[in-house]
């Protein structure tokens, strides 16, 4: 596997406490405190963002959802489409 560059720092304030779990965590997975921390600041922000940008629907609300996408469009969704664009 090829060797990024890696060009940026994070600097993190903990308690001693925080520090020897994360250490311990780390050793028990063969990792470098550096690895087992951005192995897991990885995974977090890529389910943060994921469940900040997703839309979850039960099957009725997605039932209802589709119905809507299939019915016409309102006169007013059409009047609005049709309106000259504020930035051109």
């Amino acid at each position: 596997m090829p060797t990024i560059e890696k060009q940026r720092r994070m600097d993190l304030r903990l308690t001693e406490r925080q520090r020897l779990t994360y250490e311990r965590a780390a050793a028990l997975r063969g990792q470098t405190l550096t690895q087992w921390a951005t192995a897991h600041l990885d995974e977090s922000s890529a389910r943060d963002i994921a469940e900040a940008s997703t839309t979850y629907l039960s099957p009725d609300g997605f039932d209802a959802f589709c119905e809507m996408l299939d019915s016409p469009m309102p006169q007013a969704a059409k009047a609005l489409l049709g309106r000259k664009a504020v930035w051109e």
